[in-house]
């Protein structure tokens, strides 16, 4: 019924690429690991504190690591370098 959409090989990510994701998942688990072991000192604040920490550290990592991934992406000139 649902068949996976073919990717191209000039689509694919290439290993710099793929270390950049790799290192921005765990930046994001130890953000997560940090926010919440700092948020639990105070239960009564600790949404309030996590929402104000947690979202913009994240956001800056995301939008850090989708630069980084489309600046080592495959270039018409770096495709042939490979």
């Amino acid at each position: 019924m649902f068949e996976p959409r073919q990717i191209a090989n000039e689509e694919r990510l290439n290993g710099r690429q793929h270390t950049v994701v790799v290192i921005m998942n765990l930046m994001l688990l130890v953000e997560l690991t940090v926010c919440m072991y700092l948020g639990q000192q105070d239960p009564d604040t600790l949404t309030l504190f996590f929402l104000k920490t947690f979202l913009p550290v994240a956001g800056a990592t995301l939008v850090g690591a989708r630069m980084l991934v489309r600046r080592l992406g495959n270039t018409p000139g770096n495709r042939a370098a490979q």
